[in-house]
C-alpha cells in the first residue's frame, strides 16, 4: 500500500500537469472521455476551468499526487441553473498503477464531504456499464442505479452502454 500520496484542490497552477496527466491515464483504460493524447485543450482553457471550479459554490476538482505527480484526479461539476444547482456531475480516475490502493475510496470520501458542506443533494455520474471494478467502488460509496443510457460511449469501433447512478446526500 502507497501511503505516500497526498490529495489537494487543484489550481490553475496544476494545468499543465493536468493535461499530461489526462493524456497518460486515457491510453490506460477505455472507460474514459479521452483515450491516449486526445485530451487536447490549450493549457489557458484548462487554467481558466480549475480557477472557474474554485471561485463556484458547487464546483471542485481534486487531485492526488505522489511525489509531485498527478496520480488521481475527481471533480465534481455543479450546474449553474437554479433549480438544479443542488445536482453535481461527478467524475474520477487514477492512474494504472495506483489502481486497488484504496485511492479511488479516500477521493471519493473526500468529494462526498465537500459536496456535503456546498449543500448539494445529488452527486449524479455515468460508468460505462462493462466497468465492474468501477461500479462495485461507486455501490460500495452508496451510489444507486437509476438507469440506463444506451450508446453513451464509442470506442474502439463500438458503441457502449452507460450505467446512470446517483448518490443522495
Amino acid at each position: 500500500m502507497n501511503n505516500t500520496y497526498m490529495i489537494r484542490e487543484a489550481v490553475s497552477d496544476d494545468a499543465e500537469k493536468m493535461i499530461s496527466y489526462l493524456n497518460q491515464v486515457g491510453g490506460e483504460s477505455d472507460n474514459l472521455f479521452h483515450g491516449e493524447n486526445e485530451f487536447i485543450v490549450p493549457i489557458e482553457g484548462v487554467k481558466r476551468k480549475l480557477a472557474m471550479s474554485k471561485e463556484l459554490e458547487n464546483s471542485i476538482v481534486l487531485i492526488a499526487l505522489d511525489n509531485e505527480q498527478i496520480i488521481a484526479r475527481a471533480e465534481l461539476e455543479g450546474y449553474y441553473a437554479a433549480r438544479i444547482r443542488h445536482r453535481a456531475k461527478f467524475s474520477i480516475s487514477v492512474r494504472k498503477e495506483y489502481w486497488n490502493q484504496g485511492i479511488g475510496t479516500e477521493m471519493i470520501k473526500r468529494i462526498v464531504e465537500k459536496a456535503k458542506k456546498m449543500k448539494l443533494g445529488i452527486i449524479e455520474l455515468e460508468v460505462i456499464s462493462d466497468n465492474a471494478r468501477a461500479i462495485h467502488l461507486y455501490h460500495k460509496m452508496g451510489f444507486v442505479d437509476i438507469g440506463i443510457y444506451k450508446k453513451y460511449f464509442y470506442v474502439n469501433g463500438m458503441f457502449k452502454d452507460a450505467v446512470v447512478m446517483q448518490k443522495l446526500l
